[in-house]
């Protein structure tokens, strides 16, 4: 599903703004945002960051090592979850973890080669060994999930979560497509759900 996997990284672009009002309210002992920075924010100020990226993090290490993992293989699980393959999510992290460290931050500091390689590279093994295994443990339960089970899908795909409650405000129904596998006849149709069919019956 690449127009969902495109979806979920607007949604991300519009989440940049949120995620930078947070940082810039942070003290400089969090961020490492200085009161200059903060004050000279314009178009100059990101073209120069973002033409200098910097080997140099002062991050704190859970930061650098334990948050950065830990969005990358959320990144990891999004894309996933719309059906791309561990080496295309792979990718995806990637993507999304350059969206950020080029994007809104770059108005503030200079990109970080250590989190563009970090956030995909463990992110993507952490999202792909631990995480997916977790929800396909989760997903195969029989009843209703209990809390626990419902905190950890959401911890492993956050943004699949605050997609679904954004589309939610807005109206927005989504719509399921069931490809089924065929080994012999690889021409065999596919199967369009919609969210409001009460069955899986045959078209």
């Amino acid at each position: 599903d690449w127009k969902g996997a495109a979806l979920d990284a607007a949604y991300f672009l519009g989440y940049q703004v949120a995620g930078v009002g947070i940082l810039y309210a942070l003290p400089e002992s969090f961020s490492h945002w200085s009161e200059d920075a903060k004050t000279d924010v314009n178009f100059n100020s990101w073209w120069n960051n973002v033409n200098s990226p910097t080997t140099e993090d002062s991050d704190e290490w859970y930061i650098n090592w334990a948050l950065h993992p830990w969005w990358g293989a959320t990144y990891h699980v999004r894309a996933r979850q719309r059906g791309l393959d561990g080496w295309q999510a792979f990718g995806y992290s990637t993507f999304m973890s350059a969206l950020w460290e080029y994007g809104a931050e770059a108005f503030f500091e200079r990109p970080s080669v250590l989190d563009l390689i970090v956030t995909p590279v463990l992110g993507s093994l952490l999202g792909e060994f631990l995480f997916m295994p977790l929800r396909e443990h989760i997903q195969s339960k029989q009843g209703a999930l209990d809390w626990s089970d419902k905190f950890l899908l959401l911890f492993t795909d956050p943004l699949g979560g605050l997609n679904a409650e954004v589309d939610r405000v807005f109206g927005v129904k989504p719509t399921y497509q069931l490809m089924p596998v065929a080994m012999l006849r690889p021409t065999v149709p596919s199967l369009q759900v919609d969210q409001s069919d009460a069955g899986f019956n045959n078209r």
